[in-house]
C-alpha cells in the first residue's frame, strides 16, 4: 500500500510540476517524508531521482515542440553539474531540521520572485553577459540542487524570466538545464539511501508517465500567465507548509 500512495504521489507532483519548467522536489520530497520516509535517507533520494527523470523526460518534449533556447541552456547546464555534487557532499552532514528549513525559505523566494514577473527587455542583454549570468548563476543554482535536495527548474525558470524569456519558453528551457544536476545529486545522496529497488522502480515509472501527460498539456494549452500563477501559488503554499513542519 505505501508504494502505490507513494507512487500516485509521485505521479501527481511530477504532472504538475512539469508544466512549470521543474521536477517538482521541492514539493516531493516533503510529501514522501509526510508519507513515512526518513527525509535524508529516503524522501531526498527518491525526491532527485524523480525530478531527474522528470527533467529529462519534460525537456525533451519541450525541446521537440521548440519551446527550448539552446543558445541559453548549454551554458546554463554545465555550470549547474559543476555545482550540484558540492552542495550534495556538504548536505550529507547537515541536519534534517536546518536542510528543511534552508527548503522551505528558497522556496517561497523563488515564487515571490516570479510573481513580481519583471525582467530586462528581450535583447538587452548581450551575448557575453548572458554567458556570464548564465555561468555563474548556473553553479548556485547547481549548488543549491545538491545541498537542499531541489531541482533547481524554478530558480532557474525565475532568471530566465528576468533575463528577458516568455515565461512558457523559460518553463520549457529549465528542465534540460537543470536535469544532469539533479542526476548528480541523486547519485550523491544515494550513498546513504534507505530505500527498496520496488519503491525506487514505482517512483521512477510514476515520475515518467507524469512529466509526460504534464508537459503535453503544457505545451498545447497553457498560456505564460497561467503557468506563472500555478507555480507562484504552488512554490508559497509549499514554503510556508513547509515551515510550519519543521518546527
Amino acid at each position: 500500500m505505501q508504494i502505490f500512495t507513494i507512487a500516485l504521489a509521485v505521479f501527481a507532483v511530477c504532472l504538475i510540476f512539469s508544466m512549470m519548467g521543474a521536477g517538482g522536489s521541492q514539493i516531493l520530497i516533503p510529501l514522501l517524508f509526510w508519507l513515512g520516509l526518513d527525509f535524508k535517507t529516503g524522501a531526498i533520494p527518491l525526491g532527485l531521482l524523480a525530478s531527474a527523470l522528470t527533467c529529462i523526460s519534460a525537456g525533451a518534449l519541450y525541446y521537440k515542440r521548440g519551446l527550448v533556447n539552446i543558445a541559453t541552456a548549454w551554458p546554463f547546464a554545465l555550470a549547474v553539474l559543476a555545482g550540484s555534487p558540492l552542495g550534495a557532499l556538504l548536505a550529507r552532514p547537515t541536519s534534517s531540521t536546518v536542510l528543511m528549513v534552508v527548503f522551505a525559505t528558497v522556496n517561497i523566494l523563488v515564487g515571490l520572485l516570479v510573481l513580481r514577473g519583471r525582467g530586462v527587455a528581450p535583447g538587452e542583454l548581450s551575448r557575453r553577459h548572458e554567458l556570464y549570468v548564465a555561468m555563474s548563476l548556473g553553479f548556485g543554482i547547481g549548488f543549491t540542487i545538491g545541498f537542499v535536495a531541489r531541482d533547481g527548474g524554478p530558480f532557474t525558470m525565475a532568471i530566465l524570466v528576468i533575463m528577458g524569456m516568455d515565461t512558457k519558453k523559460a518553463a520549457g528551457t529549465a528542465p534540460l538545464i537543470v536535469a544532469a544536476g539533479c542526476l548528480v545529486a541523486f547519485l550523491v545522496h544515494a550513498w546513504g539511501m534507505d530505500l527498496g529497488w520496488q519503491l525506487l522502480l514505482a517512483g521512477a515509472l510514476a515520475s515518467l508517465v507524469g512529466s509526460q501527460l504534464g508537459a503535453r498539456f503544457m505545451s498545447s494549452r497553457l498560456e505564460s500567465r497561467a503557468v506563472r500563477l500555478l507555480f507562484t501559488g504552488m512554490m508559497i503554499i509549499t514554503g510556508v507548509v513547509i515551515l510550519v513542519q519543521a518546527f
